[in-house]
């Protein structure tokens, strides 16, 4: 009977080295999703939190300044009114980062969400919408501070920038499953 009991484990740790070595090199079929650096296959996926993406008109004449023909004098104070921007919005982006480091988009799902992970699910993308709202409004206020510096030909360059800029973002926030404009709240 010891020895019965010792050839089915045998067996079985057998069958089971077998059975990962040939996951391992995606050998069996329908199982490559195993295979490692390929992700998990057709597992059911947590959605997580997403940051939607933001337009930063002041980063965007800093980034085009060439292109502004931006004088000394006006990227300076450009430079300054980008720190104090920066400053404000610090908190706020650390906050953000923490929710989507908690709530990581792609964790798989073994059961239907609890009504806990729901509610707080649901407070993490209001906490997030707020934020975002917060960092836009002050973009908006910085940003109408920087254009002020500027002349009219440089500041209809900068308003083309920040268009464009702001279409790519709410581009990249629909095929993200995100917000559905880089202006409003998400």
């Amino acid at each position: 009977m010891r020895i019965q009991h010792t050839l089915v484990a045998v067996v079985f740790a057998a069958v089971g080295s077998t059975s990962a070595i040939a996951q391992g090199r995606g050998v069996m079929p329908g199982r490559g999703a195993l295979t490692p650096g390929r992700g998990g296959g057709n597992m059911a996926r947590d959605a997580g939190i997403q940051i939607p993406k933001y337009a930063n008109g002041v980063n965007l004449l800093i980034e085009h300044r060439p292109e502004l023909v931006l004088s000394d004098s006006q990227f300076t104070r450009i430079v300054s009114i980008k720190r104090s921007l920066d400053s404000a919005n610090a908190p706020l982006v650390r906050k953000l980062d923490s929710v989507q480091h908690l709530f990581r988009t792609g964790t798989p799902m073994f059961s239907s969400p609890s009504p806990l992970r729901r509610d707080s699910l649901s407070n993490a993308r209001a906490l997030v919408s707020d934020a975002i709202g917060a960092i836009r409004t002050n973009i908006a206020t910085w940003r109408d501070r920087a254009y002020a510096t500027l002349s009219s030909i440089q500041l209809t360059r900068a308003q083309d920038l920040e268009e464009k800029a702001e279409r790519a973002a709410a581009e990249e926030n629909q095929r993200a499953g995100g917000s559905k404009g880089s202006r409003g709240v998400p």
